[in-house]
């Protein structure tokens, strides 16, 4: 009988032993389960990022083309602006010396001296006396 007990004792604890192993596996095989679901998710989040990632990469691109278009459309601009400045520069500095002239001849309608438009029109001495010739016949034949 003793045989018996012990085989008996032997069966049940291998049979305690493959149930064990039998939730072990079940529970191994449950985990296995979760960690290719866990992965299949993460792959598609993989898979999504990089779609993203490229998406924001071509738009960086375009971003950076249209500013690089930007920067040298006011390049020109720029240029553009000195030019119309240094024009108007020119015209302002016309302007003035038209002026200039205009009352050097008004003056000399009047009578003036050729000290006169010296000291009040910045005119060099031939200058003023040319004005003086030119304009100054022109009066005493009007």
């Amino acid at each position: 009988m003793e045989i018996t007990s012990i085989l008996f004792g032997t069966i049940a604890i291998l049979l305690i032993l493959f149930l064990y192993l039998a939730f072990y596996v079940n529970g191994l095989s449950k985990s296995f389960q979760n960690s290719n679901s866990e992965l299949k998710q993460l792959k598609q989040f993989a898979t999504l990022q990089q779609k993203q990632l490229k998406e924001l990469s071509q738009e960086l691109q375009t971003m950076t083309n249209a500013a690089y278009g930007v920067g040298k459309r006011i390049n020109q601009l720029a240029g553009q602006i000195r030019e119309l400045d240094d024009r108007q520069e020119e015209f302002d500095l016309k302007d003035q010396g038209s002026h200039s002239m205009q009352q050097a001849i008004a003056l000399v309608h009047k009578g003036a001296s050729v000290e006169e438009l010296i000291e009040n029109c910045d005119m060099s001495q031939g200058e003023a006396e040319l004005l003086i010739m030119v304009h100054g016949q022109q009066s005493a034949n009007d």
